[in-house]
């Protein structure tokens, strides 16, 4: 038997790739005044990146070792590493038709758990001095945008609405924002917005933020770069206390254990 399939069309089609591996010691900064000229992948392979935007539309964006970013072609912005030697790997390419999803419209970091995997794979052919192909790196490339659009979608029909606050708080988890401000995100009145909200994470907004938050903590004390009192700040711990009693319900340990 026969069957025939209908494909669906792509909504954008990429050109015009390039990849670069940068590292550069603490407090070098680099500006895009003018606008970025391409849209950007980037990866934090070790060390800390702060990206602070121009347009007042973000604030800074803080991304971590093992974390990926996408910034928009003409975003205004000035990037500062923030640890000794910290490398990103970038992938930057242009659109040859048609417009990137709404999710990818702004600066937003990327929760993909092969994030590293993802990027890595660009620069293969440049490590192991195979000679280049292009479709091999559009394949890499589409590759990483099917992997982000499943991830994006993958919220079922019923949860979708919560979209906006769940970016909102995986972006600026360390902003003290209420619950409140996150349900009008959603469009929503408080009390429904915490009840569909644990219904689908089995947290609340708060608990979910804090959850983000040590994880973002035991980050940094592994990396041996920051002592206690420093991760809890830097991860918005305003109460220390408060932070090393969640730390030892989450971990099993205190935070000096670590």
């Amino acid at each position: 038997m026969k069957y025939q399939y209908n494909l669906q069309e792509p909504n954008f089609t990429v050109e015009n790739i390039d990849i670069q591996n940068v590292s550069r010691p603490k407090n070098y900064k680099h500006s895009f005044r003018s606008g970025r000229i391409k849209h950007g992948f980037i990866y934090t392979v070790k060390g800390r990146m702060c990206d602070t935007f121009h347009t007042g539309e973000k604030e800074g964006i803080y991304v971590d070792a093992g974390e990926l970013i996408f910034i928009p072609k003409n975003s205004l912005y000035t990037g500062i590493y923030l640890e000794e030697n910290t490398e990103i790997k970038i992938v930057q390419f242009d659109l040859a038709t048609g417009a990137l999803p709404t999710y990818l419209s702004v600066p937003a970091k990327i929760g993909l758990p092969n994030a590293g995997e993802l990027i890595e794979a660009f620069f293969k052919p440049v490590e192991n001095h195979i000679s280049n192909h292009p479709f091999y790196y559009l394949s890499c490339l589409y590759n990483l945008l099917w992997q982000i659009d499943e991830s994006y979608s993958k919220i079922p029909t019923k949860y979708k609405k919560l979209q906006s606050a769940l970016s909102e708080i995986t972006e600026y988890w360390d902003k003290n924002e209420t619950v409140a401000y996150y349900a009008d995100l959603c469009d929503m009145s408080e009390v429904n917005f915490r009840r569909l909200f644990r219904e689908y994470t089995g947290m609340s907004p708060i608990d979910y933020r804090n959850d983000l938050r040590l994880k973002n903590a035991r980050t940094m004390l592994q990396s041996g770069e920051y002592n206690v009192s420093e991760a809890a700040e830097a991860s918005g711990f305003s109460n220390l206390s408060f932070f090393i009693r969640l730390y030892k319900k989450k971990y099993g340990h205190t935070p000096k254990k670590e």
